[in-house]
């Protein structure tokens, strides 16, 4: 998160023409970074849960959905969410920089 954070804030800054810009930019960064942040502080918070689950029913519905992972065999989703390939791709393959730019593009053209 601290690297997106970074390119984040340095797009924020590039988009600056003005100094009476400023403001507007650091509302747009910190509304963009909060959503990521409490998106993946929530996943986060399943993480934790999915992997505390106590012997019994949750707990083996968890390991069979993680079977296929765990056999080194194809699977296009599974119940460890950092290992799932929509997780992963929602994690790992998001752009800070083009979401800054979109945010900026949106919330700059429409005030």
């Amino acid at each position: 998160m601290a690297v997106e954070d970074a390119a984040a804030l340095a797009e924020t800054l590039a988009l600056v023409s003005n100094k009476s810009q400023i403001r507007h930019a650091v509302d747009i960064y910190e509304t963009e970074r909060m959503k990521r942040a409490y998106g993946m502080q929530s996943a986060s918070l399943v993480n934790g849960k999915l992997w505390h689950f106590a012997d019994g029913g949750e707990q083996e519905a968890r390991d069979k959905g993680m079977l296929a992972e765990v056999q080194g065999t194809y699977y296009s989703e599974s119940t460890n969410q950092w290992s799932d390939p929509v997780t992963q791709n929602w994690a790992y393959g998001y752009d800070a920089e083009r979401a800054i730019k979109e945010a900026w593009n949106l919330n700059t053209s429409a005030s």
